[in-house]
């Protein structure tokens, strides 16, 4: 009985090492990547933003607190290439006294690994206002779209900003703590931009014309607090400044800081911590931890089988007869 020791043990140790194998090149990857069926609400908020007002009985700035929602959900029937997602993104930002001020949607692929955007048949788009309709703008995304990729790095990354439609770096700047959860902070600064031109009634600016053409002037700072593991943004914070200008006259149009709220960063930071541990264990613990324990179990099966070998040989040599002439 005592023989069959040795050889369990080395069998049991390769099979350990067979499954540190398969949890860090197999069971990894199958995890470290976009869940399929993602759906989810997040909940933005803005304290005294200034917003303006185009009711022709008020044609002027006000200020107002504002909550944001934004309803993300997977385009499951999307014709999408291989390790490809499609997101549809519904945002709406309303008066904390009641009454909308903007509805936007938008639909983007992105890599399901590095969150980057991609260019395919995936019927990507925004919506834009043409003529008093509301139409579908096809539009392919670049850089990162909705989050930063699995094992992020402390290095600078490009980012889609969808007023501009364009993506702009956003630097890593240092190491933080958000509830005990270690995040990396990211900043996108994208400098004063004229993103269109629009025909707005003289008296805006103090203006005696009718109607003159008006640039919208867009600038925007972005914070990033991202669990670098997952790559998920747990906060963000938008300072943005949006105006109408017109003859040197500068009227704000969207100006104010617009943040995850605290129940938001609470619940994000609940989901990321499971998820950023099963990760990280399922790359580098959980298959070091295995390996450890293989080697250890298949060194010892390996000596003992040598020892019982050397015993049954010594057994063999102390048994054989004298043979004499």
């Amino acid at each position: 009985m005592r023989r069959l020791i040795g050889p369990v043990l080395v069998g049991a140790g390769v099979f350990l090492l067979v499954v540190a194998a398969l949890v860090r090149f197999y069971a990894y990857p199958a995890v470290a990547k976009v869940p399929s069926g993602y759906d989810s609400t997040t909940h933005l908020e803005a304290t005294g933003a200034e917003i303006f007002n185009s009711d022709p009985d008020v044609l002027a700035p006000e200020t107002h607190d504002l909550v944001i929602t934004s309803k993300t959900s997977e385009v499951a029937d999307a014709d999408a290439p291989d390790g490809a997602t499609v997101w549809t993104v519904r945002t709406t930002v309303d008066k904390a006294t009641g009454g909308n001020f903007q509805l936007s949607r938008e639909q983007f692929a992105f890599d399901e690994v590095s969150g980057a955007g991609l260019d395919c048949d995936c019927e990507t788009w925004v919506e834009q206002s043409t003529d008093g309709e509301i139409v579908q703008v096809p539009t392919d995304a670049e850089g990162q779209v909705y989050k930063f990729p699995f094992d992020t790095e402390k290095k600078t990354y490009d980012v889609w900003d969808g007023s501009t439609g364009e993506a702009y770096p956003a630097t890593f700047e240092g190491e933080e703590s958000i509830q005990g959860l270690d995040v990396y902070k990211f900043v996108q600064v994208i400098e004063p931009t004229v993103i269109e031109t629009r025909e707005i009634p003289g008296s805006v600016f103090g203006s005696d014309e009718p109607s003159v053409e008006a640039q919208m002037s867009y600038a925007m700072t972005r914070t990033f607090y991202v669990e670098p593991v997952t790559g998920a943004p747990v906060h963000r914070v938008e300072d943005r400044v949006q105006e109408l200008v017109h003859d040197g006259v500068r009227v704000p149009a969207f100006v104010g800081s617009v943040h995850y709220t605290d129940d938001q960063v609470d619940q994000n930071v609940d989901d990321v911590k499971g998820k950023a541990t099963l990760l990280a264990g399922t790359k580098l613990l959980f298959p070091l931890l295995l390996a450890l324990l293989g080697v250890l179990l298949l060194g010892l099966g390996l000596v003992l089988n040598r020892r019982f070998s050397d015993e049954t040989t010594d057994v063999a040599e102390k048994d054989r007869p004298l043979v004499t002439a």
